[in-house]
């Protein structure tokens, strides 16, 4: 491994700046990290968590929105639990079921932009969920 401070050998009580020089190892290669650059990570993946947890939910208001004959959601303005303004877009209606949305994405647009979306779940005779793909988050 590089030369450079080990973790032990920072003084917890102070902080890590761009100054210190970090390393982190990545498809099995050695890579150097900044501070920031390892904020910006632990951020993000904070973010995908919150986001992941009100999608599931669908946890956003409807600011506006567009539906169709049926009344399924089929555009719309929204917000997030935190106020951040996004988009939510209902990508595969259900046939077999009018009125409901089988797939969906829905833009955060904040600091940082992502999409989260909901492939298209299975129903059975009745029209209910009986799988549920896991969301994604980009």
């Amino acid at each position: 491994m590089a030369t450079g401070k080990q973790l032990k050998d920072f003084d917890p009580a102070a902080p890590i700046t761009d100054a210190d020089v970090l390393y982190a190892a990545q498809s099995g290669a050695e890579k150097k990290v900044t501070a920031a650059q390892v904020a910006a990570y632990i951020v993000g993946s904070q973010l995908d968590l919150t986001l992941l947890g009100w999608a599931q939910t669908q946890n956003f208001q409807l600011v506006s929105g567009t539906r169709d004959a049926n009344g399924a959601l089929t555009a719309a303005q929204i917000a997030w639990p935190d106020g951040t303004a996004g988009v939510f877009t209902a990508d595969v209606l259900s046939t077999a079921f009018p009125g409901a949305i089988d797939a969906w994405h829905a833009t955060y647009v904040g600091d940082t932009t992502k999409t989260v979306t909901q492939p298209a779940v299975t129903r059975d005779a009745n029209g209910a969920v009986t799988a549920q793909p896991a969301i994604l988050i980009s």
